[in-house]
């Protein structure tokens, strides 16, 4: 199973990096693609070292002053980042930040796909073990088509096609559903809910792997019903978090289906083989 190498996360910048990782591995989950997510890695940093170089003209010079020494601080890290992606020959061979951005931006309905499936295979396991065919990929995906949620694919199809490519990293989708959900209730435009998503995660990363962690383990040791043992999560392809993990335990279980949402479920009946 591929680990995520973030480096140090109580390091000075140590999650940021950590989430610029995550991004990386989010967009192109296959460990073949390591070319990608290194020019991707290396493209932000490069950015940074721009923006941080501009700064340094406003700052006062001599080397004793706190603010001059913090400058400098900020840039060696990002500099050091920015030579372990790959540094100037990755940035040479990318395409580009914009070009980056609306990648990223691409898959995000994809990203919720996969993570609502997930998110609903787990609600239905812990509370809804009576439920026709017990918790399942088919009926989180009939439930889908269903629900027809914004910002989601709507069919059969593109959900299958989203969890198939996403799978590796659900449990990162998963939570950015979550948070994502969170700010759509408190805010009324697509601009204001992108602004307190970003700076959720800015400010409370550690949080999200928590939480994320929570979704990884139900993953890999949930059995999918009739599939001989074969969990939901692959363990040879997921991406799974480094021994170190000083995040507080995620607390809380997840919810029980409710409403509609508990009645569409119990109207699943068709037994489509499992992928």
């Amino acid at each position: 199973m591929p680990v995520l190498d973030y480096g140090h996360l109580l390091a000075p910048g140590g999650l940021y990096r950590a989430q610029i990782a995550i991004r990386a591995v989010m967009a192109w989950p296959d460990p073949a693609d390591e070319k990608s997510r290194r020019e991707y890695v290396a493209t932000v940093m490069a950015k940074h070292l721009v923006e941080l170089e501009a700064k340094r003209n406003t700052l006062a010079h001599p080397s004793s002053t706190e603010q001059h020494q913090a400058w400098v601080l900020e840039h060696n890290t990002f500099k050091e980042w920015y030579e372990d992606a790959g540094g100037l020959a990755a940035v040479t061979a990318a395409s580009g930040l914009p070009f980056f951005e609306k990648e990223m931006q691409k898959r995000v309905n994809a990203w919720f796909a996969a993570g609502l499936i997930l998110k609903l295979v787990r609600r239905m396991a812990a509370h809804h073990s009576d439920l026709p065919g017990g918790a399942s990929i088919n009926k989180a995906v009939f439930m889908h088509e269903r629900l027809k949620l914004p910002n989601i694919p709507r069919n059969s199809h593109d959900l299958r096609k989203a969890w198939k490519t996403y799978k590796p990293v659900a449990h990162f989708c998963a939570v950015l559903l979550d948070w994502f959900a969170i700010a759509l209730t408190h805010n009324d435009s697509a601009e204001e809910v992108g602004r307190v998503l970003e700076a959720e995660l800015n400010e409370n990363f550690m949080m999200f792997l928590s939480q994320a962690e929570a979704y990884l383990e139900f993953g890999l040791s949930y059995q999918l019903p009739r599939s001989k043992a074969k969990t939901l999560l692959d363990p040879k392809e997921t991406w799974i978090l480094p021994q170190y993990r000083p995040w507080p335990e995620a607390l809380g279980r997840p919810e029980p289906l409710t409403g509609e949402l508990l009645e569409i479920a119990r109207e699943y009946r068709a037994p489509i083989p499992s992928f």
